[in-house]
Formats: structure tokens, sequence, C-alpha cells
């Protein structure tokens, strides 16, 4: 895809509710502009294949999992805990051992910004086409 293209897609997502269809490696790809909750003020991008959100596309390891969504670490320890005396006495590599062993990753079908969809789509698939003409 074009540059001139990205900047279309991305002006079209750039206002509440905005959509966008492309191909992408032989899937119908939608990305709508959406609230985030149905009480938040906040808009995410979120990425329909085919125009589904699974819930089986996001728990078990897929091709489509790893091209569309995009993945998120969160870790269980507090920013309290590790400024604190207790884990600060730890050494270096036990303290790595326990930020990996208490760090576990999610796929979202849900993008906070452009910029971090757009360089996903281009990292994972080989072929981008704009669909809709804009």
């Amino acid at each position: 895809m074009a540059a001139t293209d990205w900047e279309k897609v991305e002006n079209k997502l750039s206002y509440p509710f905005g959509r966008v269809k492309l191909r992408i490696d032989g899937h119908v790809i939608d990305v709508m502009v959406e609230k985030e909750g149905p009480k938040s003020l906040k808009f995410v991008l979120a990425v329909y294949v085919d125009g589904y959100i699974k819930g089986e596309w996001l728990t078990n390891d897929c091709e489509i999992r790893r091209k569309y969504y995009c993945k998120r670490t969160k870790s269980l320890l507090t920013k309290d805990f590790r400024k604190s005396p207790e884990f600060k006495r730890m050494k270096k590599n036990e303290q790595e051992e326990w930020i990996k062993k208490y760090t576990y990753e999610y796929y979202s079908p849900y993008f906070t910004s452009f910029k971090t969809l757009k360089a996903h789509f281009i990292k994972n698939n080989d072929s981008i086409e704009l669909v809709d003409n804009i």
C-alpha cells in the first residue's frame, strides 16, 4: 500500500466511528473507531477479521491472532512492590526471574493508536490493499 493510501486510512480513522476496509493476506479486515466501553470517553481502533472478533482467536494460538491483533503484556507485580526494599535487596537475576515469572501476555482486538496498528500490520503481513475507495 502506498504512503498516500496510509494517509487516507489515517484520516478516515481520525474521527469517532470512522471505518476502513482492507484486504490483508486474503482476509477482509474492518478497522473501526469505537468507544472503549459503554461509559468511556476514550476511543480505540477495533479490528474485525472477516466481519468477526472471535474469542477463540484471542485465547488459542493461531495465525489470525498473531497477524491482526495487538499483543500486550501485564505484570502482577505492582510498582510499589518493585520499589520496595524487599525487592531491591534481591540479586539482579532474582529480580529478573520474578518479573518473568509474574508477567503474562494476552492479545486484544483493540489498538490504542493508528501508528501502532500500521506498524503491526506492515510487520506481520505480506500484502495490504485498500478495499474502500476513500
